[in-house]
Order: C-alpha cells, then structure tokens, then sequence
C-alpha cells in the first residue's frame, strides 16, 4: 500500500472527505517535502501544499504527487483561508485535521473559517508506524553512522576528559560520517551522573573506575538512529559487574522475545521481568522502549500502557536500565526492525562489557 492510499484509508475509517495536515514529519512523509510553516490539504480530488514563497521552489523540486499552491501572506489566517477556500470548493461535509499539532487558535480560526463543516482530530502518525524498504534502509544508514563514530571515540575515552568533550566529538564524528544533525541532545553521564537517565553531558571530569552512559543517534535523510551504550573506565568492581550483567540479560531477553502479534506492553513485561527477580525493580525507571523513524520518538510504545500489537515492519528500541542513585546505573540500547522470524538489531556495536584501560 502507498503512503497516500494509507491516508485515504484512515480517512475513510474516520469518515471524512478531506484532511488538512500541519504535522511537518507526516507531511514530510507523504510528499518529501522537508519544509516547514506549510499546510497538507488532501481530498478525493485533489492534494496540494499550501505554502508561501519561501518554499514554493524547494517544494516544487522535492514533491512528485503533490501540486503546490503559493498563499498570499497578507494576514495571520492567510494560509488557514487557503485550507478553507478549497474544503468549500470541493463541497466537503467532515474534514480531518491532526489536533495534537494544532494550537487552540489554530483550531477556532478554522472553526470558524468552516461554519458547520465537521471536524475530526486523527492521529496521522500511525500511518508511520510501519516501515518500508527505502525508509529501512535510511534507518540501517543512520545506525551504521553513529555505530562508527561511537568505535571512534571509544579509542579516546580515558580519566581527565570531560562528558561535554565527550559528547562534542562524538556529535562530530557523526557529523563527519554523513549525519545530518544529532538525533537528540546526546548524554553522556559518568561516575554517579550515569544514574541520571536523561543526564546531559556536562563538564564533569571523567576518573577512573567510573560508569560512563552515552545516549546519542544519526540522522539520515531524515530518519534517526538511538543507541546507547555503558562503559567502564578502567577495570569494573563487582557491583559494576553485577547490575551490567542484568541489565545486558534483559535486553538479549528482550531481542530474543520480540515477537509479531505481542503487545509493546507485553514485550515490556518480559524485559522488566528480568530485573525484577534479580531484586532491581525498583531502579528500573522508564519504559523498554519507542519507536523510531522520522522522529526519535514514535509507535509504537513499548512500556506498560503499549497496547499496540508489533507488527513485522515496525521499529522500535529496547533499552532497559538499572539506576541506583549516588553510585551509577546502566543502559543498554538497540534500535530493532521486527520481521517474521524476530527483532534484528540495526545497532552492530558489542553490549558485552567494554572496560577502557
């Protein structure tokens, strides 16, 4: 199935005639057009970009089933007008519109722009839940590019560099390899910090015998990669050994127990389950994982409220922790595409434990 025949068949499950998008990732992916400040509009008759002249070139050169129609910025519902002139237009009775992306003022100027024209919030973002080749290969790129950079840097960890330089080269080396920009502002957390699930590196000093977290991801054409990886700096005591070890069982768990036809909550429970018997639940602080694509975030959710059932296609991470505050926790990240015979890992950097002496 197209992307634009997936969005016709989630209007006509919504019972509307005609959409208009605001969401730039969704409009990114169903036309490539990889501007902003622009409107979707999307009926049985027509599908139009409703733009200003800043984009109207750009879109024209990076769209091919969509035709762009330049408003006239003469006043702050220029573009809203547009959207309604062409619902009316058409005669259309129910429109759909993505709300998590509308302002509330968004929402009344075309409120009252349509009269008694219905309209429908719709999650539009579950059309991209699924991947395709071209989008897993995007993906597989983005992967390959931070697992290099990430091998590069390894080589230069040792006592005395701070986490910010630590980050800085690494968001270089990405840079360098091809990346687009960072997934997301990359963490790195050491010593007692690397209990700190979102620690953003800082300019602590990196010393010996520290537990060092490093969150970080690529982009490429659009789509991104998240990987994380804990390492040791010098030789890891025994509690370092211990907690490393579980969290390493649950996430293998977790890549052994993907599976098409389970829940995200249901692959969630397997992994927690892990840790929990080993006496660390209560450190285990966030979800098993998210799904990533054009946004580093996305479905499907795999914690304990993802009820969406895996489809193979799919792709999400699996990122268990144990976090002990004042000494240092751990987290262990793939990204994985779900197929029919189970998760593979886009990530090819080794989990086992990498001690840095």
């Amino acid at each position: 199935m197209t992307r634009i025949a997936r969005a016709m068949e989630l209007m006509a499950k919504n019972n509307v005639e005609g959409i208009i998008l605001k969401d730039e990732t969704t409009i990114r992916y169903l036309t490539g057009f990889t501007g902003d400040s622009s409107l979707l509009f999307l009926d049985g008759k027509r599908a139009l970009l409703i733009t200003d002249g800043r984009y109207t070139e750009q879109a024209r050169r990076e769209m091919k089933f969509f035709k762009v129609y330049e408003y006239k910025p003469t006043g702050p519902n220029s573009i809203w007008n547009a959207a309604a002139s062409f619902v009316k237009e058409d005669g259309l009775q129910a429109v759909g519109f993505d709300g998590s992306w509308y302002s509330f003022d968004d929402y009344n100027v075309l409120r009252g722009l349509l009269g008694k024209i219905k309209l429908t919030s719709i999650n539009f973002a579950s059309i991209r839940i699924v991947k395709d080749n071209k989008e897993l290969e995007y993906l597989l790129t983005a992967a390959n590019i931070a697992d290099q950079a990430f091998n590069q840097l390894l080589k230069e960890i040792k006592p005395g560099v701070t986490e910010r330089d630590l980050a800085a080269r690494l968001e270089y080396y990405m840079r360098v390899l091809g990346s687009e920009k960072v997934s997301f502002d990359t963490i790195v957390a050491s010593g007692e910090r690397s209990a700190l699930p979102h620690g953003m590196a800082t300019d602590k000093v990196v010393e010996l015998g520290d537990f060092v977290t490093f969150d970080f991801g690529a982009v490429y054409k659009g789509y991104h990669s998240d990987m994380t990886r804990t390492i040791v700096v010098g030789l890891a005591s025994p509690w370092q050994k211990e907690i490393y070890g579980i969290v390493e069982d649950a996430q293998r768990k977790g890549m052994k127990s993907a599976k098409v036809g389970m829940t995200g909550k249901e692959l969630d429970a397997i992994v927690r389950d892990v840790i929990e018997r080993c006496g660390y639940g209560e450190q285990y602080i966030h979800g098993t994982g998210h799904g990533v694509g054009l946004e580093i975030h996305e479905l499907p959710n795999i914690n304990k409220r993802g009820e969406q059932v895996l489809e193979a296609g799919m792709v999400f991470s699996i990122e268990p922790g144990i976090y002990i505050p004042g000494k240092g926790g751990v987290r262990i990240e793939d990204t994985v595409v779900l197929t029919e015979n189970g998760a593979r890992a886009l990530n090819g950097v080794r989990k086992q434990l990498i001690e840095i002496v």
